[in-house]
């Protein structure tokens, strides 16, 4: 099973902001990812990738 990391990145710095992840969805500039455990993390930005190899989904906090 092929779990995903969340990174926000914001003004060249990254944070983890979620582990785990089996889904996710966007609407707009609201996004949801779930966790293995079904736990939800709602956060705002935009996707910038998915690296299906690494795992990786970066999201862009669009925060001025």
């Amino acid at each position: 099973m092929c779990l995903s990391t969340v990174y926000k990145t914001r003004n060249g710095e990254q944070t983890k902001m979620a582990e785990y992840v089996s889904g996710i969805r966007a609407e707009g500039k609201r996004i949801t990812v779930t966790d293995i455990m079904g736990t939800e993390t709602v956060m705002f930005g935009t996707l910038k990738s998915m690296d299906l190899v690494t795992n990786q989904i970066i999201i862009e906090d669009d925060a001025e």
